[in-house]
């Protein structure tokens, strides 16, 4: 895949703006630094009622290559999709307000889609505000697409993709959840990559999307989960399904015959080359089994039976055979501070150096 300047830009950068006039010079100019200049800058203001737009016309005066885009407040996917309207470029790049983009972002990303032949590129991200830490994504295609069961497993604000793909694919105005329901579509059409380097600073902060609109998330994810589940697996059933629905939402197995199924969809979503997607399937499977510990030891042989499925070093896991020992249920205190003590030890051990 090659790209060849012309008298339009390489990249249209899209980045919707509401209210953000805390963050959202930090984003421009992160933007602005790029060691890649061929782009056009369209941000797109949502009717913000704060100093936003302040901001905007203050960069815009400075530098040609932003286009500014002021917008009676339409939501998220109206913006993204005025933006992707107006995009010249031959690639459009998806930024978000809040967030800092590294100076290589898209030189990083460009030897990338030449490399590997990806129609939509993301990355990785360092996290950072309310909570910090890397935030890994999968490298590869059917990496992706397995993961994209459980969560985003490409980051939209890294994105970067071919403008036609984003021109016949525009955001459902219908959800708050723009990244995961486009996400499910553009998988099943395309081949997807994340380069396996950071190219965000990811902040945390109270007004995310997924905080504020929390009690409608999971009704919505796990609606688009659904139809992407059976397109992937026209044959599978509905207790299939809803198995794959109870790993995805830390729910409880409530028999070891669940469990099994459980155990054997996790590891048939593992058989990928991606190291790092066997080993989250593989945690995936010891929190399922530790939230079904209360089935006592059973649970844990059933555990050790399906473990070496996953072709990952083995883990021992002797707070599992405690818990499967004396039944405990998963909201006991002691299940609790498993869960907490786990989760630091996966993060620590994934980071991303």
């Amino acid at each position: 895949m090659s790209y060849v300047s012309t008298r339009h830009p390489l990249i249209s950068v899209v980045m919707p703006v509401y209210n953000a006039e805390v963050h959202v010079a930090e984003a421009i100019s992160s933007i602005l630094a790029q060691t890649c200049s061929n782009f056009e800058f369209i941000i797109v203001d949502d009717g913000s009622t704060d100093a936003s737009i302040n901001v905007i016309r203050q960069y815009a005066e400075q530098d040609a290559r932003i286009r500014p885009l002021y917008l009676n407040h339409c939501g998220q996917a109206g913006a993204l999709n005025a933006g992707i309207e107006m995009a010249q470029g031959q690639l459009i790049a998806h930024m978000d307000n809040d967030d800092i983009a590294l100076p290589e972002r898209f030189d990083i990303q460009l030897a990338w889609m030449r490399k590997t032949g990806v129609d939509i590129c993301g990355g990785q991200l360092k996290r950072f505000g309310l909570q910090s830490g890397h935030l890994w994504f999968p490298e590869t295609h059917e990496a992706i697409r397995n993961e994209l069961l459980f969560r985003v497993s490409l980051h939209h604000g890294s994105s970067l993709l071919r403008t036609e793909i984003a021109k016949k694919h525009l955001f459902n105005r219908d959800t708050p959840f723009v990244d995961y329901e486009i996400l499910t579509r553009l998988a099943l059409l395309y081949k997807l990559g994340n380069v396996p380097q950071i190219l965000l600073k990811y902040r945390s902060h109270p007004l995310q999307t997924h905080i504020i609109y929390k009690k409608d998330f999971f009704t919505d994810m796990n609606l688009f989960r659904k139809n992407y589940f059976f397109q992937m697996y026209p044959d599978a059933t509905q207790n299939d399904f809803n198995i794959i629905s109870c790993l995805a939402r830390n729910m409880v197995s409530a028999t070891l015959e669940d469990l099994q199924r459980a155990g054997l969809w996790l590891a048939r979503l593992a058989q990928t080359p991606d190291i790092f997607l066997r080993r989250k399937m593989a945690d995936r499977w010891r929190s399922a089994c530790q939230r079904s510990s209360f089935l006592g030891l059973r649970c844990y042989r059933l555990y050790n039976q399906h473990y070496s499925l996953f072709k990952v070093p083995e883990v021992r896991s002797n707070s599992l055979w405690i818990s499967c020992a004396l039944r405990l249920k998963a909201d006991s205190r002691f299940a609790n501070i498993v869960r907490s003590v786990k989760n630091k030890q996966w993060i620590k051990r994934h980071e991303i150096t």
